[in-house]
């Protein structure tokens, strides 16, 4: 696991995507880019809690059964799961010390995965918001950083 974070440290953001769909090195990037762009600027508790969102979806029959699939998913339409991943802007991280804090991060959720501070949650937002975005009322689950989680 080690020796492939260094790989995918060493190479362009966005480079996994021309190795195979649904090898470690594609699912632990996607992860990465999500933890960084969702929540790179928080501290770990809040990459951690964004990490369990997409690993309870990859569960849950609703949504797609890989990380990469997960985040993915939405974004041949308008109205993705995750932001960043189709709103038009290069996915390449900018903050080289945020992406290094991501995907070591996500690397130790793949490796050693811990209690899920979200207690299941589906679903967030950004703590500012006054209301959830969604109209199917959800159970809120609990506030990390942030962020709301709802499952």
């Amino acid at each position: 696991m080690i020796l492939l974070a260094l790989w995918i440290w060493n190479q362009p953001a966005g480079a996994a995507q021309t190795v195979p769909q649904n090898t470690l090195a594609e699912q632990l990037e996607c992860l990465a880019l999500t933890m960084y762009w969702e929540a790179g600027n928080e501290p770990r508790q809040g990459l951690l809690a964004v990490g369990w969102v997409v690993f309870n979806r990859r569960t849950h029959p609703e949504f797609p059964e890989t990380i990469c699939g997960v985040v993915r998913q939405g974004g041949e339409r308008s109205g993705c799961q995750f932001r960043y991943w189709c709103d038009g802007r290069s996915d390449t991280p900018k903050h080289e010390a945020q992406w290094a804090r991501a995907l070591a991060t996500a690397l130790y959720l793949l490796s050693m995965p811990t209690t899920d501070p979200t207690a299941g949650a589906l679903f967030f937002h950004g703590s500012t918001l006054e209301r959830a975005p969604w109209k199917i009322p959800r159970e809120q689950t609990t506030t990390i950083g942030l962020h709301v989680f709802y499952r």
